[in-house]
């Protein structure tokens, strides 16, 4: 009897360790021409529906509050599909870009930052799986 709760415990504590896990969201640091760019999404991995990212842009250490930043998310082309792509600017909000992004399938997306700042246009991109 004791082996069967230490045995239930065991895998009621690798369920809960698997969804804190999962409900911290996805953090990832990337760098586009001189900036550092910090993006949080949400969920990890994301889902199909809404998902709300969050771009920190830093050139030297310091916040960067001026720049158009367009988030632009797309699926690969596949054969006889109609290309996914979709665009949203991430509007500023205390010091960081944020946005939401409607996944409308589960499967591989790309997404890019595209930063406008000072005259010049940097990109950074990054991979996701949605589930």
């Amino acid at each position: 009897m004791k082996k069967a709760a230490i045995f239930s415990f065991i895998i009621f504590a690798l369920f809960l360790i698997e969804g804190t896990a999962n409900s911290r969201g996805l953090e990832v640091k990337k760098k586009a021409g001189d900036y550092e760019v910090e993006i949080k999404i949400d969920k990890n991995p994301p889902i199909v529906g809404d998902n709300h990212i969050e771009i920190e842009i830093k050139n030297a250490g310091k916040s960067v509050t001026d720049a158009k930043v367009l988030v632009n998310y797309y699926m690969p082309p596949m054969p006889r599909m109609a290309p996914m792509n979709y665009k949203t600017d991430a509007k500023l909000r205390k010091e960081k870009y944020q946005a939401t992004m409607n996944f409308i399938m589960a499967g591989p997306w790309y997404i890019a930052i595209i930063i406008n700042h000072a005259g010049k246009v940097s990109k950074t991109k990054l991979n996701v799986d949605t589930h």
